[in-house]
């Protein structure tokens, strides 16, 4: 169905129990489509709907097949999808994808659970678009699915109502113009009244260009062949679906026309919301904020140069990455298997424009590549596939953990993130002590780095840059990093995790 960051000081180490910072330091910030797409799953959790989440390379048939998009559709076409290359031949596809959408969550959660269904899921998403001012090769995607009984287009039309209120503000309502959709019968694109000039002909303005409306997402009722696929009986349930793009909600509530200006351009804080239980992820950039990191958001696509410029060896695992046969650049070909090269370059980008005293974090998926990857299977659809057949297509999809990273520019300040590391694990979990041992991979400085543990498990590393790594990322001597599992830390912290985050994982 569908960046750079303000930096401010963060102080001196705190070795005590409470989160450091907090009292003292200038306030941090946590990206814009971060905030508004924790906003929009509180809109839905309210109503009843669970969190659900799937993986960003993921089997050509969840993304395509099960979504009943034969061979011709348009969207497998390799201007409209990237593919991720076969180990054996970098020209060849392997069966798998950077998904376009998040619609293969969907598949995945009616496969994993019966009706009644209610789940809403945020994601990233990737197209093989050049940047401009509208579209980008990488954004955030948000959708929602119902399956039950007796459900019909005015429940999906009440839904997107609400949703559009509690978003752009009160008495914000949509309307639903006839499409198609390979997935949803009937289908339809959805318009919102403009959030700037309300709709109001004289008041016209350039983000509806005096329509009064703007085009927002695309929805429908489930199509019955995608529900059969499923092992939904489409005679007994029936479903609808939504889709929107996080970028572009926050463009049309802010009346902004380039979608390069989000990271840069200052927004309207979110006024904050009740106390909710969250996940890890949230409680960790909540952490960060608060201890003065602001969030950047980077780009997961790197190539030699980066792992060059890390000191990795030849034989480093972390050179062992996923290739896409059609990239957007070719020098920069493969997907990041640590974030470390995205967030040096933002914080390179910042110092350039003066901001030398920053504290920068990121999260976000990382990639790795198995050695021997298995041929994709040949699943047919219009009924629920067997056992044997979900498991090798499953199997096919490679681990793909989920890291947090932060970084500090200038004189050598690597104790911070330790301290910063600390914060993250304790806003995660009550009880949970983080300890530290010497020594550390690049582009860690050896006699200035340590492993980060929970009891005998390693979560990550911290510590200054070697002077290799900082020369030639171009970036002030002293230059210190973090990187932490955040999928390790919440097994560790969240016992019953997939109460708060359903969905398969890969």
């Amino acid at each position: 169905m569908m960046i750079a960051a303000t930096g401010g000081r963060v102080p001196a180490p705190h070795t005590g129990t409470a989160p450091p910072y907090a009292s003292c330091a200038p306030p941090g910030a946590r990206h814009p489509v971060t905030v508004m797409s924790e906003r929009i799953v509180d809109v839905f959790a309210d109503l009843g709907y669970r969190v659900a989440d799937g993986p960003e390379v993921e089997a050509e048939w969840f993304a395509f097949d099960a979504l009943n998009m034969d061979k011709g559709h348009f969207a497998r076409d390799r201007d409209h999808t990237f593919y991720v290359a076969d180990p054996s031949d970098n020209g060849r596809g392997c069966g798998l994808v950077l998904r376009g959408h998040t619609s293969p969550v969907q598949i995945r959660r009616m496969l994993s659970s019966p009706p009644p269904i209610r789940m809403i899921c945020t994601g990233r998403v990737f197209r093989p678009d050049p940047p401009d001012a509208t579209h980008s090769p990488v954004f955030t995607q948000v959708e929602g699915l119902v399956v039950d009984r007796g459900l019909t287009m005015a429940d999906l039309a009440g839904t997107l109502d609400h949703f559009a209120s509690a978003v752009f503000g009160h008495g914000v309502v949509t309307r639903l113009r006839p499409h198609w959709f390979a997935y949803t019968e009937p289908s339809a694109e959805i318009d919102v009244v403009c959030a700037v000039c309300r709709g109001v002909p004289e008041r016209a303005c350039r983000t509806c260009s005096g329509a009064g409306w703007v085009e927002w997402g695309g929805c429908g009722m489930v199509h019955p062949r995608v529900l059969a696929t499923c092992g939904v009986d489409p005679a007994e349930y029936g479903g609808f679906a939504f889709g929107v793009g996080v970028e572009r909600t926050l463009m049309l509530k802010h009346g902004l026309d380039d979608i390069r200006a989000l990271g840069e351009t200052p927004l309207p804080e979110e006024p904050p919301g009740p106390p909710r239980p969250g996940t890890v992820r949230r409680a960790a950039g909540r952490a960060l904020a608060s201890a003065g990191y602001v969030e950047t958001v980077t780009s997961p696509f790197v190539g030699t140069a980066a792992w060059d410029a890390l000191g990795l060896a030849a034989d480093d695992p972390r050179r062992r990455t996923l290739t896409l046969v059609n990239p957007l650049d070719a020098d920069e070909p493969e997907l990041r298997t640590t974030l470390l090269p995205g967030l040096l370059g933002a914080l390179r980008r910042d110092v350039a424009r003066g901001r030398t005293n920053l504290g920068l974090f990121e999260q976000g998926t990382v990639f790795t590549s198995p050695v021997l990857m298995a041929r994709a299977p040949s699943v047919p659809t219009g009924a629920r596939p067997g056992e044997a057949d979900l498991r090798a297509l499953r199997d096919l999809v490679p681990a793909q953990p989920y890291h947090l990273a932060a970084a500090l520019a200038g004189e050598p300040r690597w104790a911070e993130l330790i301290d910063a590391a600390r914060t993250v694990a304790g806003a995660s979990g009550d009880g949970l002590r983080l300890t530290t041992r010497e020594g550390g991979p690049p582009p860690w400085l050896p006699g200035r780095c340590v492993a980060l543990l929970a009891g005998p498990t390693v979560l990550g590393h911290a510590g200054q840059l070697s002077p290799d790594t900082v020369g030639a990322m171009d970036l002030p001597p002293g230059t210190s990093a973090m990187e932490l599992d955040l999928d390790i830390l919440e097994r560790l912290t969240t016992p019953n995790s997939d109460d708060l985050r359903e969905g398969e994982r890969p």
